[in-house]
């Protein structure tokens, strides 16, 4: 009896050994089994928790899920905004851009003159024509900012001279400019065959005048036939005329009549208002000496009471009267 208790009590042991020996296997696997699935299922600190009815979410930080949290949708909401922003910028640069450059060119030209308030058709079509040759030339000019203005008042006054100046203002018309020309006052007129030449006070000839008639007009008396009247009658001859006028003004010499003498093509013959003495100048040299001699020697005629028939100022330093 005492034999079986032993080889029984044995038997249970090593059962025992047995059982915890597989319970402790099954504990420990069923613990490491338990940890990772808790470790998978944390939900760690300072992430934000997104909600779908997708099974196709990547992660718990997914913003692109379809419930989205307050956080998320804020931030999703928040980066819309700016894209639209910049979007709305980016557009309103462009345009304000392309509104610039269309302002700043000049497609087509609607001419005028200061002093011709309507002017015809056909006058306004040939100063037309000449800004379009100038552009046609140049077409990058056509936006203002690249405008060589000296170069195209020149262009054009080669064709007008009549024109002093030109100002560009804004058209009535997106694309359009508004050509105001400042034309020339003439000082002198020349008369031949039924036309007329003027010059102002820088010399310049032309042939259009939109001013008043000028009351001084030279008179020929030189003898020389009508044909070689046009030489007589040269750019450079009526420009010097214009000059003298001009200065004359600025000493406060009044010119009454301009004379081209007898048998001559390089003289002019002056005469002052209030005075019955000429003086005789040459186009030779320089104009404003001249009328600075003149001015001198009028002083010292009118304060010494003399009243000569003629002064030469021809040769510098000296004059001579009759």
């Amino acid at each position: 009896m005492f034999g079986r208790r032993v080889t029984g009590g044995a038997k249970r042991e090593s059962n025992v050994r047995r059982r915890n020996g597989v319970s402790d296997s099954t504990r420990s696997n069923s613990w490491s089994t338990g940890s990772d699935i808790s470790n998978r299922n944390i939900y760690r600190r300072n992430r934000t928790l997104t909600g779908s009815s997708s099974s196709n979410i990547a992660s718990s930080n997914e913003l692109n899920a379809e419930l989205k949290s307050p956080r998320a949708h804020v931030h999703h909401l928040t980066s819309l905004r700016r894209r639209l922003l910049s979007y709305f910028v980016g557009v309103a640069l462009v345009s304000f851009g392309l509104y610039i450059l269309v302002s700043q060119l000049v497609a087509t030209t609607a001419v005028s003159v200061d002093a011709e308030p309507s002017l015809d058709s056909k006058t306004a079509s040939q100063y037309g024509r000449s800004f379009e040759s100038y552009y046609a030339a140049r077409p990058a000019e056509r936006f203002k900012f690249l405008l060589d203005e000296p170069a195209l008042l020149s262009h054009v006054r080669s064709a007008h001279p009549e024109v002093k100046s030109i100002r560009l203002e804004p058209g009535s018309k997106l694309g359009e400019a508004s050509v105001v020309l400042q034309s020339r006052q003439p000082l002198a007129r020349w008369s031949l065959d039924s036309s007329n030449q003027y010059v102002d006070g820088e010399g310049v000839v032309f042939t259009v005048n939109y001013h008043d008639e000028p009351d001084l007009q030279i008179v020929d008396e030189s003898g020389i036939g009508a044909v070689a009247n046009g030489l007589v009658a040269s750019d450079r001859f009526l420009g010097f005329i214009g000059i003298v006028v001009a200065k004359a003004r600025v000493y406060g010499i009044d010119v009454e009549k301009v004379t081209i003498p007898s048998l001559t093509t390089r003289q002019v013959a002056l005469s002052i208002k209030g005075q019955g003495t000429q003086y005789r100048m040459s186009v030779d040299r320089s104009p404003g000496e001249q009328v600075e001699d003149i001015s001198k020697i009028s002083r010292y005629l009118q304060a010494n009471s003399l009243n000569p028939e003629y002064v030469d100022v021809r040769v510098a330093g000296k004059a001579y009267y009759r």
